[in-house]
């Protein structure tokens, strides 16, 4: 990596804005702490407190993850394979979506049901702290805060997923990390240090089982790369760097899974459906009611609300346009085609064209549904940095005030009432009559060593690259960091 020369911009400066680093007032310091200890019992009560039975959906499989990966930790034994198949395979550490972060050791004193929820706490928390950053970075003010803290935190996508028994989205609440070292590839100040955070991101997110985001991430990434050659570098990086770090679970998964054929399911079939989904409260029932598509609602569910739609179009999208100059530092114009691309993935005008995509790791990502959720993160986040910078410079009548609050109030009630709808609870009341089976598969011996010799190299190169980044990393922090990875001409 070489220090770029004659980039054009003073160190500091993030795509000529200035990174000012943002101070809290008391009042703004009291409404982070209501609002982080809201998003707490919001958690806690959709989970029940841990309190679950597990026959919703697809909590019997998590129920019987989590139980191997306890005895597993009690026992001292290594899960190569356990006595029943999930996804066609026995090979219980070839499955990406298992959670293999170092949470699992909460499993020695607890049981399944408490350790769900204190995992989820633990990964809420850290995407608070990912979004305070992105906050103190581009010195978002209170009330667009407030409006991505909900969006973030409680859109349908990530509740109606969680709802149904797919813990491992709580990798989700790592995006904003990945979308702050996204602002930083291509603000034309990546440092040397940017594409290793960016890797360890998305090695954490495939630590928590989260393939799915990976993908997202990783798809992302490359139409970043194909779009912004002159950033390709710090991109190129992040990818490699994050490869390597996410071996271990990728080439498992490669091996185990090779043979299972899978097949895209339906996306939204219109613009208009797509809408629907943004601005519908809809709950899930035991039958599946939808005119399209094989699975449930979960898969559609992008509940935004109607005023949050309208801040994601207008602040996100409208205001890219705008000629006011004020707003020149916040077009950010190298995320257009990434974000329009990967979003259009999710319409069924593109469905033809993904299932004949020959790549492993896109054809994972068989609900092509999901591709709208990092893209529509995104224009949230772009949405508050732009509502801030029109609030500086329009300042904050009384008139606003009362509309900021009532907006407030109309969307999080919104929020509430379809997380009420999705919660594990009602879910758990909704299938009833399921008696889940919750016995509990042995680890088994088994001999499979072309399996565990390849588990044990590929966990040996993500190890090897943990520490050499981790060498990188502490090397360039001692330098100074202030080197600028050079930019493609």
């Amino acid at each position: 990596m070489v220090p770029s020369k004659g980039t054009g911009k003073k160190q500091g400066e993030f795509g000529g804005f200035p990174r000012a680093r943002q101070r809290f007032g008391i009042s703004t310091i009291v409404v982070l702490v209501v609002l982080f200890a809201a998003g707490l019992i919001h958690w806690f009560l959709f989970f029940d407190g841990g309190d679950l039975s597990f026959n919703a959906h697809d909590w019997q499989k998590e129920y019987r993850y989590y139980s191997i990966l306890k005895e597993a930790i009690g026992s001292g034994l290594m899960p190569y394979h356990v006595s029943i198949a999930f996804h066609g395979t026995n090979r219980f550490l070839a499955l990406p979506e298992t959670n293999l972060s170092p949470q699992i050791f909460l499993l020695s004193f607890m049981d399944v049901g408490r350790f769900v929820i204190a995992n989820m706490l633990i990964l809420y928390s850290a995407g608070f702290l990912g979004c305070l950053l992105i906050m103190r970075r581009f010195r978002v003010s209170i009330f667009p805060f407030i409006l991505l803290f909900m969006l973030f935190n409680f859109n349908g996508h990530v509740t109606s997923h969680l709802g149904v028994g797919h813990s491992m989205w709580g990798a989700y609440f790592l995006l904003p990390f990945f979308i702050l070292f996204v602002f930083d590839l291509v603000g034309g100040t990546s440092s040397r240090t940017t594409p290793i955070k960016m890797a360890f991101v998305l090695f954490f997110i495939m630590l928590q089982g989260g393939l799915h985001i990976f993908v997202w991430c990783i798809t992302f990434l490359v139409f970043l790369f194909f779009f912004n050659w002159r950033h390709a570098k710090p991109i190129v990086l992040s990818i490699v760097f994050g490869a390597v770090l996410s071996v271990f679970r990728l080439v498992p998964a490669g091996f185990a899974l090779a043979d299972r054929q899978e097949k895209f399911i339906w996306s939204y079939p219109t613009i208009r459906d797509l809408i629907d989904s943004l601005i519908t409260i809809r709950q899930q029932t035991p039958e599946r009611l939808l005119p399209w598509g094989t699975v449930g609602w979960w898969e559609y569910d992008m509940y935004i609300g109607i005023i949050g739609l309208a801040f994601i179009l207008w602040f996100g999208v409208a205001l890219r346009f705008s000629r006011d100059p004020g707003l020149a530092h916040h077009k950010y114009s190298a995320l257009d085609l990434p974000v329009l691309i990967t979003g259009m993935f999710s319409l069924s005008y593109f469905h033809a064209f993904l299932t004949r995509i020959p790549l492993p790791l896109l054809r994972s990502e068989r609900v092509a549904t999901r591709f709208i959720v990092l893209p529509l993160i995104l224009l949230a986040v772009l949405a508050a940095i732009r509502l801030s910078e029109v609030l500086r410079k329009s300042g904050q009548s009384v008139k606003f005030r009362i509309a900021a609050i009532v907006a407030i109030a109309i969307t999080a009630l919104g929020f509430v009432d379809h997380s009420f709808l999705w919660s594990v609870p009602r879910l758990e009341r909704v299938f009833s009559s399921r008696t889940p089976d919750l016995s509990v598969p042995n680890i088994i011996t088994l001999p499979d060593g072309s399996y565990k010799t390849l588990l044990a190299v590929s966990s040996i190169i993500s190890a090897t690259g943990i520490v050499f980044l981790l060498y990188l990393l502490f090397r360039y922090r001692k330098e100074g960091d202030t080197k600028l990875i050079s930019q493609s001409k």
